[in-house]
């Protein structure tokens, strides 16, 4: 959460001698005693200081709304024939866009705090026994009358998907009502990732706030079906998206590099500060109002599998934004964790620490096509 000038001088002020009395305080910033105890209390509020004893409160979370749920995947291993069983290999993981992100940027030592909804069942338990290891899970909601998110996907020999199939209801209770319930985490955030399981209005809040108190806000759409939720504008905001939710939003082909750009055009006229959309796992367009970029994979992969891509890219380019000394090209270290995810078929890699990464943003050879407006 942002501060005014005078916020700013008694914070400093406060980090220089945490034991600095009160009427000290107010000398050092030349303002009353009655106005320094005014700055401090909404110091506290912000989350700035932990209580009345100056204790700064130096590290700020990336805060992560939306999705925790169980991804199962059924992969066909033979020809289908209608009306009959078929052998398949089955493959059980953690998913949920919020959750996703979360974790990759837990496995960069990146603070990071999660606000989703889940059941008292055993999937709760199970994403819980795991997630805790990387994300800070003190504001999941765990709902008594509810089932954690679950994700079928059914895939055939060719590694296309035949069908999903997706028990998301539990994040209707993502509401503006439930997230006021953890303001004291939002404020304290120096980014907010929020999916589109999220239910519009609750974006559209988060939107509001995050502009109110100047927060960067990111948006990542998780599915076609969950494109309803994306508001018509999101001023300010960062879009992370894949083209076949873009195709059934727009009921047109996005297939080739000009409807790619064509789509991040629109989307910065509708106030987005930057956009991305990921081209099954073959490319990656990002754009912004000066400029676009097109990011070709390079990898070893199968195209036809995208698991985890557009989460990883979220992670590493927020790892790279609040690290300056990480990364020069904070695009590009997201780009890198998405097509290194993918080599791994897994939704997070878990070979992901911050060296790890680095080493591989050093050896890439990803070709970049430089557009210019």
């Amino acid at each position: 959460m942002a501060l005014n000038k005078n916020e700013r001088k008694v914070l400093d002020v406060i980090r220089q001698d945490p034991y600095v009395s009160q009427q000290d305080l107010a000398d050092a910033v030349e303002l009353s005693r009655s106005a320094v105890a005014n700055i401090i209390s909404n110091l506290v509020r912000k989350g700035y200081l932990l209580g009345k004893a100056y204790i700064v409160n130096e590290e700020r979370p990336i805060v992560c709304i939306g999705a925790a749920n169980i991804d199962n995947r059924y992969i066909v291993q033979d020809d289908l024939i209608a009306n009959t069983s078929h052998n398949i290999k089955a493959a059980s993981s953690l998913g949920g866009g919020a959750r996703n992100v979360a974790e990759n940027l837990g496995r960069l030592s990146e603070h990071v705090e999660l606000i989703s909804v889940v059941g008292n069942d055993d999937d709760w338990r199970r994403i819980k026994s795991h997630s805790k290891h990387f994300i800070d899970l003190t504001s999941v909601s765990v709902l008594e009358e509810k089932t954690t998110g679950n994700f079928i996907e059914i895939i055939n020999k060719e590694q296309e998907m035949l069908v999903g199939l997706a028990d998301m209801s539990i994040y209707e209770c993502l509401t503006p009502k439930l997230i006021n319930k953890y303001l004291n985490v939002i404020q304290r955030a120096k980014c907010i990732v929020v999916d589109s399981n999220c239910p519009k209005e609750t974006i559209e809040f988060l939107l509001a706030f995050t502009k109110r108190y100047n927060i960067k806000l990111v948006l990542l759409t998780v599915s076609v079906q969950q494109m309803k939720n994306l508001p018509h504008r999101l001023d300010g905001a960062t879009l992370i998206t894949k083209h076949n939710e873009l195709e059934a939003l727009f009921k047109r082909p996005v297939q080739t590099n000009a409807d790619l750009k064509e789509m991040v055009s629109l989307f910065l006229q509708r106030g987005f500060k930057e956009v991305l959309i990921s081209k099954d796992s073959e490319k990656i367009i990002y754009g912004n109002k000066n400029h676009m970029r097109i990011f070709e994979n390079p990898y070893p992969h199968n195209q036809k599998y995208d698991w985890g891509q557009n989460e990883a890219m979220c992670a590493g380019m927020l790892y790279a934004e609040f690290h300056p000394d990480f990364c020069e090209d904070i695009v590009l270290a997201g780009v890198v964790n998405a097509f290194r995810t993918l080599e791994c078929l897994e939704i997070v890699r878990p070979s992901l620490t911050n060296d790890k990464l680095q080493n591989d943003i050093e050896e890439n050879r990803i070709p970049i096509t430089e557009i210019k407006f």
